[in-house]
Order: C-alpha cells, then sequence, then structure tokens
C-alpha cells in the first residue's frame, strides 16, 4: 500500500474539516441606505420586558411559549424534550430567547400599519387570545396537543374592511451564537443561518454576516427558516396566498436582522377571517421535517455527499428500531459496510499480501540498483509484472471508502437523533467528543498494528518514514475534538479491517507483523 497517497488524502480530509470550523465570512459591507418596504415593521431594539414583568406562558408536550401581553411578541421558546445538559433538571433549549448580552431571537406578526398595544383576553394551557386596547385587531395563539407548530392568527375587528393593512409573520435575530449551545469544535463548525424555498430553487441559504442587502422572494408558498446545529425556527407559507419572503439587514451595527413573509394585498382577501400563519420550532429530524413542507428537510447539512449520508442515515435509524442503542447500531452498520465492500477490500488485501511476501526480493534489488534508479524503476516493475502485484492495489479500497467516513462525519454531525444519546459505560453523548479519550487511544493502537502489517513502499524516504510512524498520534489527536459516534466507527472499521487483513495474509502466506514500522 502506498502511504503516500494515504497521507495526502488525510491532510485534505483535516485542512477541510479545519475550514468547516474556522471559515468565517468576510467583514460586513456598507449598512443598506435605502431601507426596504417592510421597514414598517416595527423593529424593537430595546430589552424585552424583564420575566418578573409579565410574560404569558403556554404550553403542550413538545414546547413552552412565552409571549409578551403587551406586543404579542414571542419571547421563547423551549424544547422540552430536547434539555441543555443531559439530565432530568436541565432545562429545555431555547431556540427563540434572549440573554443579558444583548442576544435577542424572537417572533411577531401582525399588520404592517398598526402597531397597537395588547391585553390578555382568554388564556389557558396551550391557548392565548389577545386583543388590542384600540379594539381594532386581535390576536391567537395556540399549540396541538404533542406538536413542535405554533399557530398564530391575526385578525382585523375594526371598522371597515383594513385594505390599508398588509399581514406579516417575521421573525427577529441579532448577529451571535444560538442560545444554549455547547462550545467547541463542531458546534462551531455547523452552518447557522437563513434558508429560503423559493420556486426557482428548493434550497437558498445565507449566513446572517452576509446578508448586506434586501433578499426577496414573491411566491405562492414556500417557507423561510433560521438554521442552527440540531434545531431551527421556520415560517411555513400556506400553498394558497402570495406572499414575499424576505431578509432585511440591520439599520445600525449590532442591529437586527429581520426574516420576514408579507402577504400580498388581495381584492378577495378579508382580514376579518383571520389571517393564519404556521410557525415550526423544534429539531431538524429528516422524517418530520418532510411531512411539514417541501424541501423542509434540505435543511438538514448531509455535506458533499448528501446522496450517501441520506441513505447511511436512514439504515442508522432502521437498525436503532430494532436494537434500541444508538451506538450498538453505528457498530452494527459499520460491520454490514464492511461486508458490502469485502470485495474490494479482498482484492487490495490480496494485493498488499503478495507485495509483502515479495518483500525480500523488492529489497533484494533495491540494494543492487541502489545506484541506478532508472534501473531500479524497470526491475521493480518486472517483479511486480511476474508477481501479478498491483503497488496501488491496497490504496484504492481506503479512498473508496473515504466518502462514507465523510459521509458519518455529517450524520453524526447534523442528526439530533444522536444528541445527548449513549453507547455503553463511559460513552454517554454519542455527539459530543470521548470524555476519556479512550476511543482515540484504540484507534491509535489499531492504526499502529494496521501499519505493520502493511509493507513499506518502495523508495520511500527516511523523512516520510518517520512521519508515517507519527500518524496514529496524529488521527488519535484529531479524533479528540470529534464526536464519539464517529470515533466508534472508525474504531469499528479500523478492528473489522484489521481482521480482515490478517485472514487474507495467513491465506496468501504473507507474514505477520513487522518489528517496526518499515521493517
Amino acid at each position: 500500500m502506498n502511504f503516500r497517497y494515504l497521507y495526502i488524502a488525510l491532510v485534505i480530509a483535516f485542512a477541510y474539516m479545519l475550514f468547516l470550523s474556522w471559515g468565517q465570512d468576510s467583514e460586513r459591507k456598507k449598512e443598506l441606505v435605502e431601507a426596504a418596504y417592510i421597514e414598517q415593521i416595527e423593529i424593537d431594539e430595546e430589552n424585552p420586558p424583564g420575566e418578573s414583568a409579565g410574560f404569558v406562558e403556554i404550553q403542550n408536550q413538545k414546547i413552552i411559549v412565552r409571549v409578551s401581553p403587551v406586543t404579542g411578541k414571542i419571547w421563547e421558546v423551549r424544547l422540552k424534550e430536547h434539555t441543555f445538559l443531559k439530565n432530568k433538571d436541565s432545562l429545555g433549549v431555547r431556540v427563540f430567547g434572549f440573554n443579558d448580552e444583548g442576544f435577542k431571537f424572537y417572533l411577531g406578526s401582525g399588520f404592517t400599519t398598526n402597531n397597537s398595544n395588547y391585553r390578555v383576553a382568554e388564556i389557558y394551557s396551550d391557548y392565548l387570545a389577545l386583543v388590542s386596547e384600540d379594539g381594532l385587531v386581535a390576536k391567537k395563539i395556540s399549540l396541538k396537543d404533542d406538536d413542535y407548530e405554533i399557530f398564530i392568527e391575526d385578525t382585523f375587528i375594526g371598522q371597515g374592511k383594513g385594505d390599508d393593512l398588509t399581514p406579516y409573520v417575521a421573525m427577529y435575530r441579532t448577529d451571535g451564537k444560538a442560545l444554549d449551545a455547547r462550545g467547541g469544535f463542531f458546534e462551531n463548525s455547523s452552518y447557522t443561518g437563513v434558508a429560503f424555498n423559493t420556486p426557482g430553487d428548493p434550497y437558498v441559504n445565507s449566513r446572517l454576516r452576509s446578508v448586506d442587502e434586501k433578499q426577496e422572494f414573491l411566491q405562492t408558498g414556500g417557507w423561510i427558516a433560521f438554521i442552527q446545529k440540531y434545531f431551527m425556527a421556520a415560517i411555513l407559507t400556506p400553498g394558497d396566498r402570495e406572499q414575499t419572503l424576505t431578509v432585511i439587514p440591520p439599520q445600525s451595527n449590532g442591529g437586527v436582522y429581520v426574516m420576514a413573509a408579507m402577504s400580498q394585498p388581495s381584492k378577495d382577501f378579508d382580514l376579518r377571517s383571520g389571517v393564519e400563519h404556521r410557525i415550526f420550532v423544534g429539531p431538524k429530524v429528516r422524517t418530520d421535517l418532510m411531512t411539514r413542507a417541501a424541501d423542509l428537510e434540505l435543511t438538514i447539512d448531509m455535506g458533499w455527499f448528501w446522496f450517501l449520508a441520506q441513505p447511511l442515515m436512514m439504515m442508522l435509524s432502521m437498525i436503532n428500531g430494532f436494537v434500541g442503542n444508538w451506538g450498538l447500531s453505528i457498530v452494527l452498520l459499520t460491520i454490514i459496510i464492511k461486508l458490502l465492500f469485502w470485495p474490494i477490500s479482498a482484492k487490495g488485501f490480496a494485493s498488499m499480501a503478495k507485495m509483502r511476501s515479495a518483500g525480500p526480493k523488492l529489497k533484494e534489488i533495491q540494494e543492487r540498483y541502489k545506484d541506478d534508479r532508472q534501473k531500479l524503476g524497470t526491475e521493480m516493475m518486472a517483479l511486480y509484472k511476474k508477481e501479478k502485484i498491483n503497488p496501488a492495489g491496497g490504496c484504492f479500497p481506503m479512498l473508496l471508502q473515504m466518502p462514507v467516513f465523510i459521509s458519518f462525519f455529517f450524520c453524526l454531525r447534523e442528526s439530533v437523533e444522536l444528541r445527548h444519546e449513549s453507547f455503553f459505560f463511559w460513552i454517554q453523548d454519542l455527539s459530543a467528543p470521548d470524555p476519556f479519550f479512550i476511543l482515540p487511544v484504540v484507534f491509535a493502537g489499531l492504526m499502529y498494528l494496521t501499519m505493520q502489517l502493511n509493507p513499506q513502499p518502495p523508495g520511500m524516504d527516511p523523512t516520510q518514514a518517520q512521519v508515517m510512524k507519527f500518524m496514529p498520534l496524529m488521527i488519535a489527536g484529531i479524533f479528540v475534538i470529534m464526536p464519539s459516534g464517529l470515533v466508534l466507527y472508525s474504531v469499528a472499521n479500523s478492528g473489522i479491517s484489521l481482521v480482515q487483513q490478517r485472514a487474507m495474509y495467513k491465506k496468501y502466506g504473507a507474514s505477520d507483523f513487522n518489528s517496526g514500522v518499515g521493517g
């Protein structure tokens, strides 16, 4: 096996992971000079009311929603089943919310030319009705019993038809990392920003800081969402109402971004019947998102090899449905993958076994023609042809499995299903790094043993040979910050490969472990 190619592949993969984590968008451009027509929507840049000052709360089995009874804005949504820490006393993760550092993410709805204050008309555990102080508009916020959607109905109840009113629903967010987000490499590497569904493109996204001018799409149906790691908030527009989906950058530094859907006026538009809005605030579970709106599942970033990642995640979910343990499911899926790749892997191992058996002859040729590189190359190629050896044959199966490895990386990074899910013993969260570094150390040991089985590539220079000796430690260092689920897959994959390789070596009569790397 040519370790030079393996080394290059590993460096490229590592560089890509660093790019995902540390890549930053360019500096913000100049502020907008012209305000968008949605500027009628009030952007509240003042601190939200104190919690003791009177938020009202409704909830169901999935979410807790806190609403200002004065402005009618939804200031906080907590997810009951997705806690910040893995313990029963931990509070649910906030998607909408605010903190004392000035971060705000909230939702408002109503009519663009009406900014009346409200009072509470009715309130139940999962239902809130508000009426404006001037008696012109009413608002109802309701929840289904076991769902992540919030239903809002804005109604004009004043005199006349309200022809000058334009219904809207909008999310307001300042820049900064999501509330209750865990720190670290993988938390920061996930995509965070705005996404659209448009008639021309099912998925258009922009990071907040790259939004330096108004973006808008006039369409019927579709959605606009703010995406973060594991969770999202999305406005799901009806398929029978023409709306403008738009994003507006802040009008001042450190200001508020607006993500809104505005209904277009129509002769038949009766504001007295109420204008309904659907808001999804919850986890990014692919099977669930597919049922809510077309292409909403595209908000789950599966990377370059999404066509591999998606079926892998489906298979992983199916296996977990039988065994009830996500870690064990990863191991079983790894076994299945190794069985599927076995015909290709067997050829690679056979090639390496032949290469190892021919080692003494290769060494003899190298000693004989060490001062004549042209002759050395000719004699080595003649030996390869005679022994039916493909020098690159052992590298091909590994390179072929690299997309699977990257696909697993995105599955385990983006799948909320694995968040806070345990394996056995010390692995209590497959989406977090191994707390005791046991799996990275085990992988390093398996990689070292594998290197002892592999023949040293002919002509490898001493410097490269020394670098290869430290390769297990280098990879273990990378795996220290990777999700333990991904490292678990790598350990299982390496362990199975080691057993397979030794079996093939025995079949072809090749020698076992080296006394040292390259020996």
